[in-house]
């Protein structure tokens, strides 16, 4: 007597599939599970800030802030030229012969409109006759700006104008201009000073 099993194909178990092999090359994006309702969403991972490019126009703008602590841009130039970026203090030296004083007109400028800017400022000065100019002190710097504002700060024996960009001195000698331009030299000697330190913090501290 034969009697009929009656199997249940829905119950049995199947048998393993053998793992297909990936040679497309193509990455099957991960699936995510879906987001359980009354659950806020994870928060994004965050991204770590991308590291400042160093470029023509971005360093003197990082030498400011690192010098000058300051956000403050220098002004703009519209031609892209290395030479262009080449910062300079100029100061015009020039001398009052009754009142036996030297005077001096300091400013910044860049290499390309060095040579406007120095005829600007002569412009102000060619026509009186209580002024005799007499030569141009151009130093290079890192920051123009920075050795701007150290030296209103260090040169306290001299007479300033109210916009601080001018001032007097009593002539003494013939070497007066070269004792300044030293001066100065020592103050940019200063500024890298500072940042070789600011510099030797960065590299201790890791940062």
């Amino acid at each position: 007597m034969e009697i009929e099993a009656n199997i249940n194909t829905s119950s049995s178990p199947k048998p393993s599939e053998p793992p297909v092999l990936n040679i497309s090359g193509k990455v099957e994006p991960s699936r995510i599970p879906p987001r359980t309702r009354g659950k806020p969403a994870p928060p994004p991972t965050p991204i770590a800030p991308e590291t400042p490019k160093i470029n023509p126009t971005s360093f003197p703008v990082i030498m400011g802030r690192i010098l000058l602590r300051s956000n403050d841009p220098p002004a703009p130039i519209s031609k892209v030229n290395l030479s262009d970026f080449e910062q300079n203090l100029c100061v015009l030296c020039m001398e009052k012969p009754s009142k036996r004083k030297r005077v001096y007109h300091m400013f910044t400028s860049n290499a390309k409109e060095l040579d406007s800017a120095y005829a600007k400022v002569r412009k102000l000065y060619e026509n009186r006759k209580d002024i005799r100019i007499l030569e141009q002190l151009t130093l290079r710097t890192l920051c123009a700006r920075s050795l701007f504002h150290r030296a209103q700060k260090k040169l306290t024996d001299v007479e300033w104008n109210k916009q601080r960009n001018t001032f007097e001195t009593d002539r003494v000698g013939e070497r007066d201009i070269w004792n300044l331009s030293q001066r100065l030299y020592e103050m940019e000697s200063e500024e890298m000073t500072k940042l070789f330190n600011y510099t030797k913090f960065l590299s201790a501290t890791n940062s």
